[in-house]
């Protein structure tokens, strides 16, 4: 029988709405926090502009409250996990080598002419753009799977989010990024042929991108029914925010972000993280009440932290600080006055800073995999 004839006979009693079976955790959660954390950052952009002195106070609120408290939440289901840290030892201790590359970078830095901390950066942002885009594939992955979606439609849907994705990334990286790290001159600046490749082409591939999804909505809906409605709705919601973010903010995205002026796009480096660092929180909050409610031998600290929202929160928060912390000598914001007080950039907390993020994107990848545990595709149902 198939899975287009098992919904039928059961639309009559339920829908996708109050289908359990097609959530992550429930329709509420979901739309809250895995899907709303796009139009809530798409919000924190809007009362930027409005109210421009705002933004360094976002800004902190941000490295505190998300991108700090985010990187604790990898931390926290494996290193303070008693279980998994003793099943996984290997893979904890090797992961550390991401915090010697930038030490070494800042060693080099300079010598035979390259900048290679600057260098490391911008790989380390790179980086981040393929993170967040296998983040998005994940979560559709969980949808799809939960609506029985075919593989054909399944491999379908899969090209069109890495279109709604990937398309304006590329967009951004060619037209902001590297002139901004590296100094160089705008497409337009060079010859009518190269701004048409990476200026106009990336834009009208999005388009394309939004007419296959318009058409790959009224497939998904012909073979799975009301069943189609979450992972289609989400490549929705990741088109609008990739689109709206590079397209139409990032051109008018005028907030300096360092001292010397020469990159600006401060509102983009905030952008560009809190829809991942609130999905990560929800999906995190999700995997532990599932993992430890109720069974709290053999976990450690772990169980202990997730065993209610205030004690994660709590938890989150304070190496969220820290990060904070780490972030201000960092030395290229300002104050959350807007005022350019901090020290200029010390070594340790440039080590840190990339070490962290570097470590998280790739441990993030060896943990999140549910066709490799059963356990964790388990507790994703």
């Amino acid at each position: 029988m198939s899975s287009t004839t098992t919904f039928s006979n059961a639309s009559s009693t339920t829908t996708a709405f109050s289908n359990p079976k097609l959530w992550i955790r429930n329709p509420g959660y979901d739309l809250g926090l895995v899907t709303g954390g796009a139009l809530f950052t798409l919000l924190v952009a809007a009362l930027a502009f409005s109210q421009p002195t705002w933004l360094p106070v976002f800004f902190w609120i941000w490295v505190v409250a998300f991108e700090g408290s985010h990187f604790w939440a990898t931390w926290s289901r494996t290193y303070f996990d008693k279980k998994y840290r003793s099943e996984n030892k290997s893979v904890l201790v090797g992961s550390l080598v991401f915090f010697l590359a930038p030490a070494l970078a800042l060693y080099f830095d300079g010598s035979n002419g390259v900048a290679y901390a600057t260098l490391y950066g911008f790989f380390i942002f790179v980086w981040s753009l393929y993170h967040n885009a296998r983040q998005h594939f994940g979560f559709m992955s969980i949808y799809s799977g939960k609506a029985e979606i075919s593989p054909s439609l399944k491999s379908k849907m899969t090209l069109a989010l890495y279109m709604a994705v990937c398309f304006a990334q590329a967009h951004f990286l060619l037209n902001f990024k590297i002139q901004g790290v590296f100094g160089l001159a705008a497409a337009s600046e060079v010859s009518p042929t190269l701004n048409f490749l990476v200026d106009q082409l990336p834009k009208l591939l999005s388009g394309v991108a939004f007419i296959y999804w318009i058409k790959l909505a009224f497939e998904a809906k012909s073979e799975a029914g009301e069943k189609f409605f979450m992972p289609i709705f989400y490549i929705g919601i990741c088109l609008l925010f990739y689109t709206s973010m590079f397209y139409f903010i990032a051109p008018n995205d005028q907030f300096v972000q360092n001292l010397n002026g020469a990159e600006t796009l401060m509102l983009i480096a905030i952008m560009n993280s809190l829809f991942h660092n609130i999905q990560y929180h929800a999906i995190v909050y999700h995997y532990g009440k599932k993992r430890y409610e109720g069974n709290q031998k053999g976990f450690g600290w772990a169980a202990w932290i997730n065993k209610s929202s205030l004690s994660y929160m709590g938890f989150a928060l304070l190496l969220g600080l820290a990060f904070g912390a780490i972030v201000w000598n960092v030395g290229d914001w300002p104050s959350p006055l807007g005022q350019w007080t901090q020290p200029s950039m010390r070594s340790w907390a440039y080590v840190l800073f990339f070490g962290i993020i570097g470590h998280h994107f790739f441990l993030d990848q060896v943990i999140w995999r549910p066709s490799k545990s059963k356990e964790l595709k388990s507790y994703l149902s």
